[in-house]
């Protein structure tokens, strides 16, 4: 049976796990790899002329072949002569005050083509069997290490100006495990968008990366928990493979492995919560300021029994550790291919948001790629559309001069199409279309509602029909479910009087147009 090749994500988490100076035997453990093959791959890196952030930004096709091409450090010249000078330098090695890398300046004078300072020591120590230090963390917090990451219990909430509604969301909370150095910002679910888009947040506002990030075992970060071997979703993947750390969740029933950022859970509750407890916001961004400010009076304020604060010892001890963020932010990015609906939108996600697409590409299959922010529409490799992400139910998107104009080629589907329409077939139908297209907003919006009210229209005894839209115009209550409703219950309870009921006149609960003027 001929061996499963490596992932390209398992060779790109060696070369960062390398880049972080740990050791083979922990890299090979960790990945579920041999040492012969970390070993491998770390020779070929090194021999590589690219940097690490290099080689993981090739395409994978192109790094599976740098990797799995052969590797040339064992079939040079600078092999045999070393091999000659091993015993010596062993020998040396084992004087007081004598280092591996002074040996290996020495080396370099005399052989100014020869390995760098990683092979040479690697060379050394497979001559002399050494031991691979022990894989166990001498210190559990090392300045700059780790940052942990959590979810708060308990939610905050929001006041939507538009539906006055309140609107709970989520709090996201990361924390530098050294220092204390803390990050809470709320999002609006624990879905994994909204999860990696607070994660990059998280790393920018510490100003730099650490080596690994310790996520509690949340289903954005994790597909499936395990002690040992857990699995992790690939938007977690892609971020720590584009910031070059390590994702290593924390381990299940471990509490030591997660006590520190739950504390900040609970800190964040007496120091934030509590102080916010009597205050209205009217939108996410508004309460996000809001937590910023005492974010920072927290990360200010001195800890007990010390004369600095969170943030002095961050800056002082933690962020000289952290690497440097990349230039370009992560983003996680879904696609999809959808048809241009007969309105010009498309349509898509759980809250069934709607974008507008230039009308010219009506019944086109277009792809769609959306991030937590934004959503762009391609259409034969054009980026065609740009809108920003919304996230209210059912809310329409657009731009105007994508809306098709009032010609003779789309007037089938025109507001003035469906009214006339509805006119043949009852006054109160058209009454009910009319309310439709008075809305307040584009008319290419209400097609849809339009087109569902003749489907009803046509799978219903017109008899029927327009009973229920006569009742429906009588009690001011024009939805399609309440017509729909009277249809399927063969308008019981409003039969006894359907002989008294007249089309009315315009009073208070029905709008016209000129409402909308």
């Amino acid at each position: 049976m001929a061996t499963q090749p490596i992932s390209m994500n398992i060779i790109k988490q060696v070369l960062i796990r390398l880049s972080q100076k740990e050791s083979i035997r922990s890299i090979a453990s960790a990945l579920h790899i041999s040492k012969n093959t970390v070993s491998r791959y770390k020779l070929i890196a090194e021999a590589d002329p690219l940097t690490t952030r290099e080689l993981i930004a090739l395409e994978d096709t192109v790094l599976n072949h740098r990797f799995n091409g052969g590797n040339p450090a064992y079939c040079d010249e600078r092999m045999e002569v070393l091999k000659e000078l091993l015993p010596a330098l062993e020998k040396e090695l084992k004087k007081p005050h004598v280092t591996s890398q002074l040996l290996w300046e020495e080396y370099r004078r005399d052989h100014p083509d020869g390995y760098s300072l990683s092979q040479f020591r690697y060379h050394i120590s497979q001559h002399m069997k050494a031991v691979t230090p022990s894989t166990l963390l001498r210190d559990l917090y090392q300045p700059g290490q780790k940052m942990l990451i959590d979810f708060a219990g308990d939610r905050l909430s929001y006041i939507d100006t538009d539906t006055g509604e309140e609107v709970f969301v989520e709090t996201y909370v990361a924390i530098m495990p050294y220092s204390g150095m803390t990050f809470v910002m709320c999002v609006r679910s624990q879905g994994i968008e909204q999860f990696l888009m607070a994660t990059v947040r998280a790393l920018e506002f510490f100003g730099g990366v650490p080596k690994i990030l310790v996520p509690d075992n949340l289903k954005s970060a994790v597909k499936k928990a395990d002690s040992y071997e857990p699995d992790l979703t690939t938007g977690m993947n892609d971020l720590a493979n584009h910031y070059l750390c390590v994702a290593q969740p924390a381990r299940v029933r471990k509490p030591k492995d997660k006590a520190l950022v739950e504390d900040a859970v609970n800190k964040a509750y007496r120091h934030i919560y509590a102080p916010l407890r009597n205050r209205i916001f009217h939108s996410l961004e508004e309460l996000n300021e809001a937590v910023a400010e005492f974010v920072d009076r927290y990360n200010q304020k001195r800890l007990t029994g010390c004369d600095y604060s969170r943030r002095e010892c961050f800056l002082a001890s933690e962020k000289p550790m952290l690497a440097p963020l990349p230039q370009a932010p992560f983003e996680f990015k879904r696609r999809a291919t959808l048809k241009v609906a007969p309105n010009s939108f498309i349509t898509f996600g759980v809250n069934r948001n709607s974008y507008s697409v230039p009308y010219r590409l009506i019944g086109h299959q277009v792809d769609v790629t959306f991030t937590a922010t934004q959503v762009r529409v391609y259409h034969s490799g054009e980026c065609v559309a740009t809108h920003m992400r919304s996230y209210r139910r059912n809310d329409y998107t657009y731009v105007g001069e994508h809306l098709p104009p009032k010609s003779r080629e789309y007037r089938a589907y025109s507001a003035e199409y469906f009214i006339s329409k509805a006119e043949r077939i009852s006054p109160e139908f058209k009454t009910i279309i009319e309310a439709i297209f008075a809305g307040g907003q584009p008319e290419q919006v209400y097609f849809r509602t339009a087109q569902g009210f003749f489907s009803l229209q046509r799978d219903s005894d017109p008899a029927l029909f327009r009973q229920a839209c006569t009742i429906a115009v009588s009690h001011g209550n024009l939805r399609y479910k309440f017509v729909k409703a009277l249809i399927k219950t063969q308008c019981e309870g409003f039969r006894e009087n359907a002989d008294e009921l007249t089309p009315p006149g315009n009073h208070s609960n029905i709008r016209g147009k000129a409402a909308f003027a």
